[in-house]
């Protein structure tokens, strides 16, 4: 009898632990150079009845500052979009080495490798784009962040927070300097 309990604990919490799991991946563009941006700009975010579109927009205002981005609405270097899929969709990403090994050892002969996700219910798609040439630079996304700790204070901040860690490049040497992945390395 005590087996039985044992194994379905341990199958509720195992359960439970998927059912919160949630998928982040990044893609970038090979052709430009992120070492010229140093301001940035939203566009319009979707219109919601809720939280999110605040919540959000707050906490990419954050990262992007922790990263030294200055906030500018008059020609600023990168545009930042985000959207919120309700719906589960399919999308096709591209297998990358990390960005901070490509921009040290970007080759010419470096191609897109396509992969198809199915995404699940409930994506936020993060997009960087240049200012000049409306190119998407980098997009950050994860998906499944509708489950039992989406309702809690601060749960957005942290799905933007780790979108961003796949985006680990700063604007500035300060900004540099004093961040955690500096401290980390």
């Amino acid at each position: 009898m005590n087996k039985l309990i044992l194994l379905f604990l341990i199958s509720a919490i195992s359960t439970s632990c998927l059912r919160n799991k949630v998928f982040i991946e990044h893609d970038y563009k090979y052709s430009l150079g992120f070492t010229d941006y140093k301001t940035y700009s939203f566009v319009e975010c979707q219109r919601d009845t809720n939280y999110i579109c605040e919540d959000v927009q707050q906490a990419i205002r954050q990262q992007m500052a922790a990263r030294g981005y200055v906030l500018s609405y008059e020609k600023p270097d990168l545009f930042v979009n985000f959207f919120v899929y309700y719906d589960p969709i399919k999308y096709t990403g591209y297998e990358q080495p990390n960005i901070n090994y490509w921009l040290n050892n970007n080759s010419e002969n470096d191609t897109y490798k396509p992969i198809k996700y199915s995404l699940k219910q409930g994506t936020l798609m993060v997009s960087l784009i240049e200012g000049k040439t409306s190119e998407i630079v980098w997009r950050g996304y994860a998906t499944g962040i509708f489950n039992d700790n989406s309702h809690k204070k601060s749960y957005f901040k942290n799905i933007v927070a780790n979108i961003f860690t796949e985006y680990p490049l700063f604007a500035t040497d300060e900004a540099w300097k004093k961040s955690k992945l500096n401290k980390s390395i």
